[in-house]
């Protein structure tokens, strides 16, 4: 690690522009994915609005290279740039922001004597949190009204900087366990960080990749593709490239009972997520279409045995092993790296250690200072909202698990998507120790808390962690990022909640897609769990205890059969919504990446990578365009990714 002498100077331009693009970021964010709907950069783990508008820095860098060599951006300077944009479109991401400012509000507009909410659950609901103002919540939700008007703009004030705080304060906690863990994954284990190969090569070697034949075939053809398809949206007359979802679940339906239990079964040919699968071990890539078809086959299985009731032995089973094996790679990363952390914490205690802290953000021991005030922190925060104390600290201590299970992930496999839906600390809680033991105040302040737990597709701490890789791999100062991660993450909490305010309060219709989905599940929840309570599900911790074993156990049996191609993770991650559009492009980045090794060796391997990265860059470029022209047509676009929902 370079000391802070000898590290790459990062000049203050680089935090500017970053903080003059994220408003403009965040107002493109909420427009596609809250308003029309079409097109999800925050869904999958390489950002394409981020790629996007650094390949814009990168061109326009290039040109002021040329005239005013001084005062073009290093790529360091790049580098900060993209971090920063990638953690402020991660707030205010589709399982963030995007959920949290609806779940503030829906109550206070839907409650009504028609459901006996008034009675059953507003008075257990933090109000101090949320937006209770009669005339505010009106106008966000029927819009044709203005965020400027003091009515509406001052009931949101508090809650805007109290959780904006909160979200600060979570997100440094997880960076200080990345402090912690950085060395050992980075440096010891030698992860491949594969999301982060694409702007690393764009920001580091640009000329070399861009002007490769390989390169450029790929991207031709995914940009290609893209374009023709564009123009088949607007056109269609225009023949099209059918690389999107298309369903083969009715097959499964005309067959009847028990294999119509198979249900939604698309099959996409993404060419980014090809790409970007190419990256990722060769078993990781077989075990994230074979579990696929695994969960598939469980589903049948169990309908056939009569277990279809949802939520009882239905999706819900599958949720539930998915939380037990993220928990699971958390805990195999800590057994892995026990040696780095035994010693780390001898360096915390001034003993003699074999490991430097030198060059890290922070100290050792400011790193688990940090972590530590940052959990008291939420829970105190947790508490005074309702929370019970003992149930904050689990609620806390199982997302901290999750979040270490999601940057160990990406750290080592870096698959296009991953979800865990339905699964985070607030559903397992209610699940194990039972709603009818935790009390009212405590069920509405774990609503409150789906905000930003519904899913975890854009994570901040895999942002964050990633950000570390990129600071070594160009010598920045490791500090200088952390800096740049916490500024992004407040700039994009602010500017989230401007751009989605604004956009409700002055929109002729709101923002309807958002809000029986996202504001609306935590209260029907709500509603059931006070209706009628239930004591402990032993079933579901059969589930989460199954999930965890099967990722502990797993490498035993690579050990016992060493041809075994099965990986943990991909157990972990085939559970989710999005593999269900990717299972079909990880095939065939498997397909291609086993015979490229088999018959050809690493060296191809290397050779036809260029290729890949073209793909996903082609892909993301053109796509990206489209989905960018909404802000220009004021109508939805052709999206490259998921799909348009017509």
């Amino acid at each position: 690690m370079p000391s802070s002498r000898d590290a790459t100077p990062v000049r203050p331009r680089a935090f500017l522009i970053s903080l003059l693009l994220i408003p403009f970021n965040a107002y493109w964010i909420m427009q596609i994915e809250a308003v029309w709907y079409s097109g999800h950069p925050t869904t999958i783990s390489l950002f394409f609005n981020v790629i996007l508008l650094l390949c814009v820095l990168i061109l326009v860098n290039h040109q002021v290279r040329r005239r005013w060599p001084r005062q073009a951006l290093h790529p360091a300077e790049i580098l900060v740039v993209y971090v920063m944009l990638s953690l402020a479109s991660a707030m205010g991401g589709h399982d963030m922001l995007q959920v949290l400012t609806p779940t503030l509000t829906y109550p206070y507009y839907y409650a009504g004597p028609w459901n006996g909410w008034p009675d059953l659950f507003i008075d257990h609901l933090p109000s101090a949190l949320m937006v209770d103002s009669p005339e505010a919540v009106k106008n966000f939700y029927d819009g044709r009204s203005s965020l400027y008007r003091p009515e509406n703009f001052r009931p949101w004030i508090f809650p805007v900087l109290a959780w904006t705080a909160f979200l600060c304060i979570l997100v440094f906690t997880t960076v200080c366990l990345n402090i912690l863990f950085r060395k050992e994954w980075n440096e010891n284990e030698r992860l491949a960080f594969p999301v982060v190969e694409l702007p690393l090569a764009l920001a580091t070697r640009p000329k070399v990749l861009c002007w490769n034949r390989t390169f450029l075939l790929g991207f031709l053809l995914a940009g290609g593709i893209s374009l023709i398809n564009g123009f088949n949206y607007v056109y269609p007359d225009v023949p099209a490239v059918p690389v999107w979802p298309h369903d083969i679940g009715p097959l499964f339906h005309s067959m009847g009972h028990p294999w119509n239990a198979a249900g939604w079964f698309p099959i996409a040919y993404y060419p980014s997520v090809v790409g970007l699968s190419y990256l990722m071990p060769l078993d990781m890539l077989f075990s994230g279409w074979f579990f696929f078809f695994f969960w598939k086959a469980e589903a049948v299985v169990f309908a056939w045995l009569g277990y279809q009731e949802r939520g009882h032995l239905g999706p819900q089973m599958v949720n539930q092993q998915a939380a037990g094996a993220y928990l699971g790679i958390a805990a195999a990363a800590l057994w892995i790296g026990r040696g780095h952390l035994r010693e780390a914490w001898k360096r915390i205690r001034g003993l003699p250690s074999s490991v430097s802290d030198e060059g890290e953000a922070l100290s050792y021991r400011g790193a688990v200072l940090g972590a530590a005030a940052g959990l008291a922190a939420l829970v105190l925060f947790s508490w005074c909202a309702g929370l019970s104390l003992p149930l904050a600290v689990l609620f806390f201590l199982l997302y901290l698990a999750i979040a270490v299970g999601i940057a160990r992930m990406r750290a080592t496999c870096g698959p296009p998507a991953h979800d865990l839906h339905f699964a985070g600390p607030d559903f397992i809680l209610p699940s194990v120790l039972g709603t009818q033991n935790l009390g009212g105040n405590s069920l509405g302040v774990l609503s409150v808390f789906f905000g930003f737990n519904r899913a975890y597709r854009g994570h901040p701490m895999a942002h964050s962690l990633e950000g570390f890789r990129l600071a070594d791999k160009t010598r920045m100062s490791q500090r200088i990022m952390l800096l740049a991660q916490m500024a992004a993450v407040a700039a994009g909490c602010i500017a989230s909640f401007w751009a989605l305010l604004h956009i409700c309060y002055g929109s002729p219709t709101g923002a309807p897609g958002l809000m029986p989905g996202f504001g609306g599940f935590p209260y029907r929840r709500l509603e059931k769990w006070m209706e009628h309570p239930e004591g402990p599900d032993e079933r579901g911790l059969f589930f989460y205890a199954l999930g965890f074993l099967i990722v502990i156990l797993m490498p035993l049996l690579k050990m016992l059969w060493p041809g075994v191609p099965l990986h943990p993770m991909g157990f972990a991650i085939s559970t989710s919504w999005s593999m269900h559009l990717i299972w079909c492009p990880i095939l065939v980045a498997w397909s291609f990446k086993a015979a490229i090794i088999r018959y050809g060796g690493a060296g191809s391997y290397r050779r036809y990578l260029p290729f890949f990265m073209g793909l996903v860059l082609g892909d993301y470029l053109f796509g990206g365009l489209w989905c960018l022209t909404p802000l220009y047509t004021g109508r939805a676009m052709y999206a490259f990714w998921p799909y348009n929902l017509r």
